[in-house]
């Protein structure tokens, strides 16, 4: 089997059930006696599974390294604005669930991949699932949204309509969606960040407060920031191997 840059569309877990999405997907090099292991992509905002950061040249040298070690890539399309509400997490459960079973993946070697929203939401989905991710990455997340929506306040409206609530009403979900608030729900769970200090639609403290709160709770963390960078897909050229080798090189990975 050859690489291939371009991705599958495939609807999972299976076309029509409840939960089941479109999914830009990339199959993972066979290896026999191996159980595959699968990376979740979540995009930013507005992005879908056929508009999402994963496909961009930044990102050229991981959709290979993955492939080459055996891990599915997987792009669920939760929407332009899903903010992690109950119907995204209900979609992801089903996903995994179903790609464990219909396509021997390895429950072990469970990893997430996020960026912006979707960085945000990736922890904001494991802190919710203790355990259940061998490791996960966040580019440029927030994670404090009481804080992050009084930075960028035209993003209250949307995060309060996915999750049902008006905006005045949204204080609760925002409490329950920040990272930085549940820092001891990632034990055992190795987060990798990475933010640019010249990020304007999402302050880079978001993830030199959470890499404290990590570290103060034990958890193992890597913080990566990159001077003089926005709020930039290309943040994740220079790191790729690293992203990589972080997520692939967990005990049991």
């Amino acid at each position: 089997m050859t690489f291939s840059d371009q991705p599958e569309y495939r609807v999972l877990p299976q076309a029509g059930g409840p939960d089941a999405v479109a999914c830009a997907v990339y199959p993972p090099r066979a290896a026999a006696g191996v159980r595959p292991g699968v990376v979740v992509h979540l995009y930013g905002h507005s992005g879908s599974c056929r508009d999402y950061n994963m496909q961009r040249a930044a990102y050229a040298t991981v959709r290979r390294r993955l492939w080459e070690r055996g891990y599915w890539l997987v792009v669920p399309d939760l929407g332009g604005s899903h903010w992690m509400n109950d119907a995204a997490r209900r979609s992801l459960d089903a996903i995994l669930d179903g790609l464990v079973r219909d396509q021997n993946v390895d429950p072990a070697r469970l990893h997430l991949l996020g960026t912006s929203m979707g960085g945000g939401s990736s922890l904001a989905y494991a802190m919710r699932r203790p355990g259940r991710f061998r490791a996960i990455c966040a580019v440029f997340p927030m994670t404090d949204f009481g804080q992050w929506v009084v930075e960028q306040p035209h993003y209250l409206p949307g995060i309060a309509q996915a999750h049902g609530v008006s905006p005045a009403e949204a204080g609760t979900v925002l409490e329950a969606l920040s990272p930085l608030r549940q820092a001891a729900a990632f034990a055992g769970t190795p987060v990798l960040l990475l933010h640019g200090d010249a990020d304007t639609v999402v302050p880079v403290h978001h993830s030199r407060d959470f890499a404290a709160a990590l570290r103060k709770q034990g958890v193992p963390v890597m913080y990566r920031e990159a001077p003089g960078v926005g709020h930039d897909d290309i943040i994740a050229e220079p790191f790729q191997e690293e992203i990589v080798a972080f997520l692939t090189a967990q005990p049991g990975a």
